[in-house]
């Protein structure tokens, strides 16, 4: 399979709060009129927080609150849902036909009464494909052509089943982004969305020529918050009528929340170089000896799902082969243990073999992460309670990556961004940006193996020559590979990937991360929220 980067390690889907830069108090009202406003809410006029420093342009724009408007004032062909499924924008359809995806563009207009066109469409790919934001998606497109002014094609080095889950970027008009007004501050480019940004650029005016369904809301008040601080204030009293955070150490918001579903795996991963680690069977006992719910909740604050297997608990198509408990399961781990000799506990209570070496081995994790840190402590001492040794190994970021990519580790805790196309290539098959310890891996030298087992903890593995070792099942990447190869080839279902890649194990799910979106208690119903459009149903609040 073509060498590819569809997962990005340690990368987040929306960025910090808001952008930082020192600026002056050029927003559309003062705090105290925010509060004032924000106590006269009516279905034709809200508020809400975005950067004044800062642009519109989605491919520019640096402030999460921002980028997160631009979905607003820019539609994109097609967007996800809280459940990753499709939906058509501007797209009226879009079909995969063998290595190309054909994209039919509904009758729209821009702002200014123009038409939306496949140029449009191509002019905004071009753009894209240079924003680190949307990059990552065009990982499969070799060309873009439009066919007509209705049709745009994208040509894939591979057939793609669920490639039109990555057309989430917005369309702008051709030739209007990059525009700066007299003063050097960049215009807003045009869109098609359902707002358009006012003359003074201090609030969002319905776009009553829009395509769709057109909201009650018809003007949005913009409240200058340009850093953390700012947010937090307007956030804790109320002056906002929404608001978003995928951080952790949240301020929350007085009112109601949604949960926001995103693509954020945290993982184990396994170094197969390793051979104790080649049997699914160690793989197995680690994972049913994991409490989820638990690191979840500690760990994440909440602010996560226990993965029940490696595709996304809310992608419907693989949650019903999908059967990781949440809970731990020590029947399982000590099944799983005993089929590969480790049949009795030691004086310390870890089950070992009849050579006396006992289950143990090193996490590495990097310190810098304090959840990750958190998850990893959680995991040694539930392993622990299951009689499985870990040691947590704890270093810099840099230290981390060294590791990694040295092959000198046993096992690692990591995160990654899986894309919306749910492709896991690059993280279970050698040659893969995240496949750490997958396949073709640099081994760890004598004298590193030897550091990292005397130097950091006092690890009993078992040996490469222990008779249990010759036990060990074969290499799980050909499988891996077989049916990943057989699904892009349209020979097999995302069911079936998901159930192989959960019966090989090549790395152990732990949780996927989630977002929260706050709001007003005053809105009665119909918001939903997705990574892909934070105000997915905005036209549908009602007051």
């Amino acid at each position: 399979m073509k060498k590819i980067i569809c997962i990005m390690l340690a990368t987040c889907l929306v960025a910090g709060l808001v952008s930082c830069k020192s600026v002056e108090d050029t927003g559309s009202s003062s705090s105290q009129a925010a509060v004032e406003s924000s106590q006269n809410i009516s279905a034709k006029n809200i508020n809400l927080l975005y950067s004044y420093s800062d642009t519109f342009n989605p491919y520019t724009a640096t402030a999460a609150s921002n980028r997160e408007l631009s979905t607003l004032l820019y539609d994109s062909l097609i967007k996800t849902d809280n459940d990753f499924e499709q939906k058509m924008v501007l797209a009226q359809s879009a079909e995969i036909n063998g290595k190309s995806c054909v994209v039919k563009l509904r009758n729209a207009t821009f702002t200014d009464g123009s038409a939306v066109t496949a140029n449009d469409v191509i002019y905004s790919y071009n753009l894209a494909k240079g924003c680190t934001r949307f990059a990552a998606n065009f990982y499969e497109v070799t060309s873009v052509l439009a066919q007509d002014s209705k049709t745009v094609v994208f040509n894939l080095s591979q057939n793609d089943p669920l490639f039109a889950n990555l057309l989430d970027f917005p369309i702008i008009k051709s030739g209007t982004a990059g525009v700066s007004n007299a003063d050097g501050k960049e215009i807003a480019p045009i869109g098609c969305g359902r707002y358009y940004l006012s003359d003074d650029g201090k609030s969002l005016i319905l776009n009553e020529n829009y395509y769709g369904k057109i909201g009650s809301i018809k003007k949005i008040n913009l409240i200058n918050s340009p850093d953390a601080t700012s947010t937090s204030h307007f956030v804790e009293v109320g002056a906002t009528l929404a608001y978003y955070t995928d951080d952790s150490d949240i301020v929350r918001m007085s009112g109601k929340k949604t949960e926001v579903n995103l693509n954020r795996f945290v993982y184990i991963g396994i170094n197969h170089d390793y051979s104790a680690l080649q049997s699914k069977e160690i793989r197995y006992a680690i994972s049913s000896a994991l409490d989820r719910d638990a690191i979840c909740r500690t760990a994440y604050y909440n602010n996560a799902m226990a993965a029940n297997g490696f595709f996304n608990p809310s992608f419907k198509a693989a949650s019903a082969v999908q059967t990781i408990e949440s809970k731990p399961n020590l029947k399982i781990t000590v099944e799983n243990l005993a089929k590969i000799g480790y049949n009795n506990t030691n004086a310390n209570g870890f089950y070992a073999n009849v050579s006396g070496y006992n289950t143990a081995f090193n996490l590495l994790v990097n310190s810098e992460n304090a959840s990750r840190v958190a998850a990893a402590d959680l995991i040694a001492a539930q392993c622990k309670a299951a009689g499985i040794q870990i040691n947590v190994i704890k270093c810099t970021y840099a230290q981390y990556v060294e590791r990694l990519t040295s092959g000198s580790f046993q096992l690692y805790l990591g995160e990654v961004q899986v894309l919306d196309n749910m492709d896991f290539s690059n993280l279970v098959l050698s040659g893969g940006s995240a496949a750490y310890g997958v396949g073709e891996t640099t081994p760890p030298t004598d004298e590193q193996a030897k550091t990292e087992a005397e130097g950091e903890a006092e690890v009993n593995t078992q040996e490469d020559g222990d008779t249990t070792a010759e036990q060990a099942t074969p290499p799980q990447e050909d499988k891996c590979k077989n049916i990943l190869t057989s699904y892009y080839d349209g020979q097999c279902s995302v069911g079936d990937v998901a159930s192989v890649l959960l019966a090989e194990m090549p790395q152990i799910p732990i949780c996927y991360l989630n977002g929260s979106m706050f709001y007003s208690a005053q809105i009665k119903g119909g918001v939903e929220a997705s990574s892909s459009d934070i105000y997915f149903t905005i036209e549908n609040y009602e007051f």
